[in-house]
């Protein structure tokens, strides 16, 4: 046998033994091997049930690569005498910029698909990102994009009351304030949900199934979603969730979750939050869900007390935990002029991310227990004139959709 047919048959591994190795690596180290072969692009970057498989070794293994999604939005000049804001209807948007934040500073620019767009975060679910244009009251021209592999998918527009002409233009129009975005493991299918606020005694709850690329409307009770203050729902266990608070105050705050498989509502029970001295016991309830998808809720009170609790069991009452609490008073005292501020994510060791939004900053906070919170680590986002910019924590994965799906 010659030489270098033993070389080729040495090196000659079955393409099933490639992919198993393939699947064990990182995705950072996948990327930069599909310059190998048009083979290997297409298999890392092209094949969805790799990046499927990719996703469920990760996810076993435990190491998914958490990163932060930078998304900034500048406007093409500040409105006289108003604070720009992402979703206000006639602030006029130059195309958004996104960038990944890997660690404390570690920043890549992203290249987006679709560079003429004012396309903004939605959401985000196994490294894909839910994106849209924020128009009128509603989104508009949704999109899948996955930032790690360029993946981008458009999904169509529902024909049900969201298009704005001009004879219609002054009339009121369908507005969608609430959604989320999500995977039913069961059928391996992800979900978009868009609900409709109505003053009568029903909603209607606008599903879109990528697998069936179809969209449908459920009817459901109004009181499900009658006092909901966040547009954007927190996927966790399957299902989104949404605090509801009672229009006229006359009753406590409650968790209401849209479960993705079943298609209907449910409520979670909250944690039983302790009362003031002064028995003041009116707070603030955001859903903060825990870095790796445990359903965490964070609570502040009128006298700036934050507590975060993590449900262990989900649907389990018994089963809320305090991770962390602490007052503004115990922040590092360069930090305890701030004027807003919002979490990013919890970790369970007690690493907290903020969003500094008065100050554009990213600041990561350490609360150990029994100890005052410290400052580990800050990002400063790069300035643009008349800009805003939200920060969303989403893995970095493999994961695309086939066609059809």
């Amino acid at each position: 046998m010659s030489m270098s047919k033993m070389k080729n048959e040495s090196f000659d591994l079955h393409e099933d033994v490639i992919v198993k190795i393939l699947c064990r690596l990182p995705v950072k180290s996948l990327i930069r091997f599909t310059c190998v072969s048009k083979r290997w692009r297409s298999i890392i970057i092209s094949d969805p049930q790799f990046g499927k498989s990719h996703l469920q070794v990760a996810s076993q293994q435990g190491t998914l690569c958490p990163k932060v999604l930078i998304s900034i939005y500048p406007t093409i000049k500040p409105i006289q005498g108003q604070i720009p804001y992402p979703f206000k209807d006639d602030t006029p948007w130059l195309p958004s910029r996104f960038q990944s934040l890997e660690g404390y500073s570690s920043v890549n620019n992203l290249t987006f698909p679709l560079e003429e767009k004012s396309q903004r975060v939605m959401a985000s679910c196994n490294g894909l990102i839910l994106l849209g244009e924020y128009y009128k009251s509603y989104f508009k021209n949704l999109s899948i994009w996955n930032p790690s592999t360029g993946f981008f998918r458009k999904i169509p527009s529902p024909s049900f009351g969201c298009e704005v002409t001009k004879s219609t233009e002054k009339k009121k129009h369908g507005s969608f304030l609430y959604y989320g975005f999500g995977k039913v493991s069961a059928t391996d299918d992800y979900k978009l949900v868009l609900i409709k606020p109505a003053l009568g005694d029903f909603v209607d709850v606008h599903v879109f199934s990528l697998r069936v690329s179809l969209w449908k409307v459920i009817e459901a009770p109004s009181s499900s979603c009658s006092g909901w203050i966040d547009g954007q729902g927190s996927l966790s266990n399957g299902a989104i969730h949404w605090i509801n608070y009672p229009i006229y105050g006359v009753s406590d705050p409650t968790m209401v979750a849209f479960d993705l498989a079943e298609e209907e509502f449910r409520q979670v029970p909250l944690p039983v939050f302790n009362q003031n001295e002064d028995g003041v016991h009116l707070r603030q309830i955001r859903i903060q869900v825990l870095l790796g998808g445990g359903l965490c809720v964070w609570s502040q009170d009128l006298y700036e007390h934050s507590e975060f609790w993590v449900m262990r069991e989900y649907g389990v009452p018994e089963s809320w935990v305090k991770l962390i609490q602490f007052s503004r008073d115990d922040l590092p005292d360069e930090f305890t002029l701030w004027s807003s501020w919002d979490p990013t994510f919890v970790s369970e060791g007690g690493t907290m991310l903020i969003k500094l939004l008065d100050k554009k900053e990213l600041v990561w906070i350490e609360c150990l227990q029994e100890e005052n919170p410290v400052c580990s680590a800050q990002y400063r986002i790069e300035e643009f004139p008349g800009a805003i910019f939200d920060a969303t924590l989403y893995d970095e994965t493999l994961v695309s959709l086939p066609e059809g799906l």
